[in-house]
């Protein structure tokens, strides 16, 4: 069987928003559902105990514009479902009034079989939506539901694509020494996934308003959402990313007047 081809997009870059007040009706000791806004303890998790289908809500630290949902590194299986409501208050996220209410989606979408069991959620709303509250529900899943965290924000993408010198590639946090009679001496350590990419196109509007105020705000400490390929083909999971920018970028004249060229890289979590 040959494989569908799905046209690529530009990448989409997601600041996550702060989960303030998070609320569950299930969760493990040491694994409370307040893990879930804690994106960069990407090993502090949400579990919960499996005796009934999960919720989750909290609220941001005031009215926030929503467009864009993901759920990062849970368990999900073939039948696993979500549902997303946004709201003001929380009556309007935990009843059915909700401003946006996603129904519910297939978790693992397409579908692809992971090497370590862990699957990502992509959820693009379209239009974005102002919230103070949420609310996330498992409404179908087989035994205890884990997950990493949430990421719920604005989604920027670039008008062009990135240059064609693109790179994927891993930083090994583990070490190895070989000795003179070549014994090793091997130190474990998690592989840390990395991307790079130069945007060489972004217009002066995309860097002064959008690129630049984000990169400010996410510094050296705080981690960004990447999906270098939006589109949704069965790499999508692999082309994933949630972490800390390796260096700080800065954007540089190019032939073009009022255009930037801008190299952006990330050192993944995930």
């Amino acid at each position: 069987m040959g494989l569908i081809m799905v046209a690529r997009r530009q990448p989409i870059f997601v600041e996550p928003l702060d989960l303030l007040n998070i609320a569950a009706n299930t969760q493990l000791p040491g694994q409370p559902a307040g893990n879930v806004g804690r994106h960069e303890f990407i090993g502090l998790t949400w579990r919960t105990d499996g005796s009934v289908l999960p919720w989750a809500r909290g609220t941001f630290d005031g009215a926030r514009a929503v467009d864009f949902f993901a759920i990062i590194a849970a368990n999900a299986g073939p039948g696993t479902q979500y549902r997303l409501r946004l709201g003001a208050t929380q009556a309007q996220v935990d009843g059915d009034a909700a401003p946006y209410d996603s129904g519910a989606k297939v978790f693992i979408d397409p579908a692809i079989v992971s090497d370590d069991g862990l699957y990502h959620s992509h959820l693009e709303l379209g239009v974005a939506v102002l919230a103070t509250w949420w609310r996330l529900d498992i409404v179908a899943h087989a035994g205890p539901f884990e997950t990493a965290g949430l990421v719920l924000g604005k989604a920027l993408s670039p008008a062009r694509f990135y240059d064609r010198d693109y790179e994927h590639g891993i930083e090994p946090l583990d070490s190895l020494t070989i000795n003179r009679f070549a014994v090793p001496d091997a130190t474990d350590g998690y592989v840390l996934r990395t991307l790079g990419m130069t945007l060489s196109w972004l217009s002066e509007d995309e860097h002064e308003l959008y690129i630049a105020p984000m990169l400010r705000r996410l510094g050296s400490t705080k981690v960004v959402y990447c999906c270098f390929d939006p589109a949704p083909s069965i790499y999508r999971q692999t082309r994933t990313y949630l972490g800390w920018l390796s260096r700080a970028p800065f954007a540089k004249g190019v032939a073009k007047p009022r255009t930037v060229s801008m190299e952006i890289s990330i050192r993944s979590l995930i």
